[in-house]
């Protein structure tokens, strides 16, 4: 308690590490200089933090032009492209798992397995939405021989396989209606 009634009055610093001092010997000044290393060290992380936030944009001090085309720019770009691209691939998986008989679910013990005749029709759909994404002024009659190889070598199967693993692997599974409820 003599340690805390030393903070507490009004005789400066002067009397208050004369205070310390005499009531609870080194202890007292020890806990001051620990208080005041930690206070030290907290501003100086936090200053170390700002610098680092402040160094692109201080007048004077060179800084290496961002590279068009770098990893970071590449990875944004990626991510932008991409995103509606897997959104239409995965809303045509929907359609198809829905228009074939399936439902999806976040429950894994309800996963199922795909028979081959609804394998290769939905993933007709899924090379088909895919061709009409990525060329959409392309024929029907062309589309249709694409679907038909993609299907015949396998290349649909292969997408459809892809989009049910990355579904899988954020937690979404194939199941029957009848098995969801």
């Amino acid at each position: 308690m003599a340690l805390i009634s030393c903070f507490a009055g009004p005789q400066g610093l002067q009397g208050m590490l004369t205070c310390l001092r005499d009531t609870e010997g080194m202890t007292g000044i020890l806990v001051v200089v620990v208080l005041l290393a930690g206070w030290i060290v907290v501003q100086y992380v936090a200053c170390a933090r700002r610098e680092r936030r402040a160094w692109e944009s201080r007048s004077g001090i060179p800084v290496p032009l961002v590279q068009f085309g770098g990893a970071r720019h590449a990875d944004a770009v990626h991510a932008f492209a991409n995103r509606e691209y897997y959104q239409v691939l995965l809303a045509e998986l929907e359609k198809g798992l829905t228009e074939a008989g399936y439902a999806l679910t976040r429950d894994e013990s309800l996963r199922v397995t795909i028979p081959e005749a609804d394998w290769l029709q939905i993933s007709r759909r899924i090379i088909r939405a895919r061709l009409c994404y990525t060329a959409p002024r392309v024929t029907e009659e062309a589309i249709q021989d694409s679907e038909d190889a993609a299907v015949n070598d396998g290349y649909a199967g292969s997408w459809l396989r892809l989009l049910i693993r990355g579904s899988e692997r954020i937690g979404w599974y194939i199941t029957r209606p009848e098995n969801s409820q």
